[in-house]
């Protein structure tokens, strides 16, 4: 069984949000930081804007997501808008 190639955008705040580890699956996600001037935050349950990898305004990242991992966010602003596609691998 092929899984399908999902995309989608969500919104983030200053709580971190989940944005993948719910497969059981490995997947390959994309994240876009849709901001043009802000800084996207990513890392596990606890990130925060001072523990976070940083994925600068406007750019993209590709991370590899194994089952029982999860990928959070974070940013310093509500509204933060970022995109993702999950590609299953």
């Amino acid at each position: 069984m092929t899984l399908p190639i999902e995309s989608g955008r969500i919104t983030v705040g200053t709580t971190p949000v989940q944005v993948d580890g719910l497969g059981v699956s490995p997947i390959r996600i994309y994240i876009h930081n849709e901001e043009s001037t802000k800084t996207l935050y990513v890392g596990n349950g606890n990130v925060t804007i001072a523990n976070g990898f940083g994925i600068d305004k406007s750019s993209v990242q590709d991370f590899l997501i194994f089952p029982g991992q999860s990928l959070w966010m974070v940013s310093d602003t509500a509204g933060h808008v970022v995109s993702y596609l999950r590609i299953p691998v």
